[in-house]
């Protein structure tokens, strides 16, 4: 009873809980993405101009916790943020920032400011911006929401960045899963950041995203290549992820032994998501100090089943039945590599042109991505061998997800 006592106590210290957008114990690798955000923010105090920044990579590799330890930086240094997800709807996301942006003014504690900005808006549209109870509600009538929606936000950001470079400060807005936006508000914002930069106002856009996001960026406005720094996050380097294990356990008395910190670093690829499952199941293995490789290893296949079940199985089931058949046949033909469309569309008995649909489909679920013309990836490292390894049931309910 004491041996299971002690098990259930040691369970319950466990610093490693994998879960999407959850902050790690130990961020670690992203020190360089960290500088970059702390020079906008001298340059803003001087109004000097900068560029936003968009980060891009798979999922798993930690690009949300980046954003938000990002705008927690920011904000330490006085700045406004805000911050939203984008959903592919256009109201929803116009929404989403006019809240945020209302909830940032409030925040900062510029009463003022938000006076100011309430009769600058009041003779666009019906608005609302209510924050606990505070805020203004203006009626007019309008036949075009998202041409209004658009003049709205324009005269939203341009006030608060204005206001704002009064007092050596600026507006910062992230948004996570960039790549999901509607054209229409993506193209607005796109083009405010350009605008902002060319009348010298503090104004900046921090996005994360897929790989595809800097293409759809592009495609929305072929001068966004101009006006971010694009960062590609990926996997973290040996001894990085070696760090990311070790700190936090050591930290809570319960270090990992050399032989079991090594395996740990090869199982885990130096995938964030993947060190805080591995590094879970290993800990919760354990009930000696330091954590032996024996622990390590009996623990693997709990870290792969959480795997599964957080990354893998949810989004397989997103899929249609043709959609399942396509990431089985990609698997099958490249594993986790980039495979050939045409190649996928003759495994699958179609021409190209036939098996387009499916494959946007996915594109738009955001579970593969074209890394190039002619080539689609997965989305999630290792999904390809999930599903050769696993064999997951093709024709299983479709959740209609995205």
């Amino acid at each position: 009873m004491a041996k299971e006592q002690t098990q259930s106590m040691l369970q319950a210290l466990n610093p490693f809980m994998p879960g999407a957008g959850m902050r790690p114990p130990e961020l670690v690798g992203r020190e360089k993405d960290l500088e970059i955000i702390d020079r906008m923010i001298t340059r803003v105090k001087l109004h000097a101009m900068d560029r936003g920044i968009i980060f891009s990579g798979l999922r798993g590799v930690g690009k949300t916790v980046l954003l938000v330890a990002c705008q927690e930086l920011v904000e330490r240094h006085g700045m406004t943020t805000a911050r939203i997800e984008a959903t592919g709807d256009a109201d929803t996301d116009y929404d989403a920032m006019f809240g945020a942006l209302s909830r940032a003014m409030i925040m900062s504690g510029h009463g003022s400011l938000f006076s100011s900005i309430q009769n600058k808006l009041a003779n666009i549209e019906s608005i609302s911006l209510n924050f606990h109870g505070i805020g203004a509600s203006i009626d007019t009538n309008t036949q075009d929401r998202p041409g209004t929606n658009s003049m709205r936000l324009e005269l939203l950001i341009e006030s608060i960045a204005q206001q704002l470079q009064k007092k050596d400060s600026g507006l910062f807005l992230f948004i996570d899963e960039f790549q999901e936006m509607a054209s229409e508000p993506l193209g607005t914002l796109i083009s405010l950041q350009h605008r902002m930069g060319q009348d010298s106002l503090p104004f900046y856009i921090i996005g994360a995203g897929l790989p595809n996001l800097p293409g759809v960026l592009s495609r929305s406005k072929s001068y966004a290549e101009r006006l971010f720094e694009y960062r590609i996050i990926g996997q973290l380097s040996a001894e990085d992820t070696a760090e990311g294990f070790q700190k936090p356990a050591a930290r809570e008395g319960r270090p990992f032994q050399d032989d079991a910190l090594e395996e740990l670093v090869k199982v885990s690829q130096g995938y964030p998501y993947f060190i805080q499952a591995y590094g879970k199941a290993a800990w919760n293995a354990s009930d000696s100090s330091p954590i032996a490789l024996r622990a390590v290893k009996e623990s693997e296949a709990d870290a792969r089943a959480e795997l599964d079940e957080g990354l893998y199985a949810s989004r397989w089931q997103r899929a249609t039945v043709a959609g399942r058949e396509y990431l089985a046949a990609m698997a099958a033909i490249s594993g986790d590599e980039p495979s050939s469309t045409s190649e996928v569309a003759r495994s699958l008995g179609k021409n190209t042109q036939q098996a387009s649909s499916i494959r946007q489909s996915l594109i738009e679920l955001g579970l593969i991505y074209s890394p190039a013309r002619g080539k689609v990836a997965f989305t999630v490292p290792d999904m390809g061998e999930f599903i050769l390894r696993a064999s997951p049931a093709a024709g299983q309910t479709y959740d209609g997800k995205r």
